[in-house]
C-alpha cells in the first residue's frame, strides 16, 4: 500500500536522569531532507539524523528535540569521607594546640566541601525512546493518508480507463466518417478517380488519424500504475514518471485527432491526469 509523505508524530522518553520530548513532522519533498532542532550536541544530532534516514526514504523531515534533567541529577554531591578526614585532622590539631574545635566555616575554608566531579549520563537513551515513538506516530499518519491517496488515485484511473474506452469505441466511426467525407469531395469534383488510388488515399487518411498506438500505451501505463498502487515498495518516483507519460500520450492523441468528440474526451483525460499528478507528488 502506498504511503503519503505528510505526517506528524510525537514521543517522550526518560533515562539516566534525562527527560526527552520529540516532535517529528514530515512534508513532501523530491528527496530525503532532515533538519534537527534543539539538539546542541553534534553527536546527538548525528544519531538522530541516522535514525530518521533509516526510517524514511523521501520527504522533508523536521525533528524538534527538548531535553531536561531531573532535579536529583543536578544536586551537588560531596565526598563525606573527605569531609570527615578534614574534621578529624582539625580536631586533633585543635586538641594538640589547645584551640577551639573546628567549625563548619573552617572546613569550608579549607575546601573540604569541594563538590564531586559527577559523570553526566548520556542523554541518547532518553532521546532514542522519544524519537522511536515519534517515528512510529509519523509513519502511522503517513500510512493512513496513503490510503486516502490510494483511493483517490484508483478513482482517477477508473475515470481515465472509461475515457479511453470511449475513445476506442469512437475510432471506427471516425474512420468511416473520414472515408465518407473524402468520397463526397471526390464526387463533388465530378472527376473519375482510379478506385485503387482512392483506396490508397483513404488508407493514408485513416493512418494519419489512427490513435490506436497511443491508446495501447495509455492502457499499458494505467495497468502498470494499478499494480504499483497495490505494491508495498516505494513507488512515488515511478508514479510521477508514469503520470508524465500519461500526459504525453494524451497530448499526442489530441494532436492526431481531428474529431471533436475525441478531442473533448482528451480534454477530460488531461484534467484527470493533472489531478493524478498533484496527488502523486505526495507519495513516498
Amino acid at each position: 500500500m502506498i504511503r503519503s509523505m505528510t505526517g506528524y508524530g510525537a514521543g517522550s522518553g526518560s533515562a539516566g536522569g534525562w527527560n526527552a520530548a520529540v516532535a517529528l513532522r514530515t512534508l513532501n519533498h523530491r528527496y530525503l531532507s532532515v533538519r534537527v532542532r534543539g539538539a546542541s550536541d553534534p553527536v546527538l544530532e548525528r544519531k538522530i539524523d541516522e535514525e530518521v534516514k533509516h526510517a524514511f526514504a523521501r520527504g522533508e523531515v523536521e525533528v524538534t528535540v527538548s531535553l531536561t534533567q531531573d532535579p536529583d541529577a543536578l544536586r551537588l554531591r560531596f565526598d563525606r569521607r573527605t569531609i570527615s578526614a578534614y574534621a578529624d585532622e582539625l580536631r586533633a590539631l585543635a586538641d594538640e594546640l589547645s584551640l577551639p574545635p573546628p567549625s563548619l566555616h573552617d572546613l569550608i575554608s579549607l575546601g573540604a566541601f569541594a563538590p564531586q566531579a559527577a559523570e553526566v549520563p548520556d542523554p541518547w537513551p532518553a532521546v532514542a525512546a522519544a524519537l522511536t515513538a515519534a517515528i512510529v506516530g509519523a509513519q502511522a499518519a503517513r500510512t493512513q493518508e496513503g490510503k486516502l491517496i490510494h483511493d483517490e488515485l484508483a478513482s482517477l484511473l477508473d475515470k481515465l480507463s472509461s475515457l479511453i474506452d470511449q475513445v476506442k469505441a469512437r475510432i471506427p466511426a471516425v474512420v468511416e466518417e473520414l472515408r465518407d467525407r473524402l468520397r463526397e469531395r471526390v464526387s463533388s469534383l465530378g472527376v473519375e478517380v482510379d478506385p485503387d488510388r482512392l483506396e490508397m488515399e483513404l488508407a493514408l487518411l485513416a493512418e494519419r488519424a489512427d490513435v490506436r498506438e497511443e491508446i495501447a500505451r495509455l492502457e499499458a501505463h494505467v495497468s502498470r500504475i494499478r499494480a504499483l498502487l497495490d505494491s508495498d515498495a516505494l513507488v512515488g518516483k515511478e508514479l510521477s514518471f508514469l503520470a508524465q507519460e500519461l500526459l504525453r500520450e494524451a497530448n499526442t492523441l489530441g494532436a492526431k485527432s481531428r474529431d471533436l468528440e475525441i478531442n473533448g474526451l482528451v480534454v477530460s483525460m488531461k484534467v484527470a491526469i493533472d489531478r493524478f499528478k498533484e496527488q502523486v507528488q505526495n507519495v513516498e
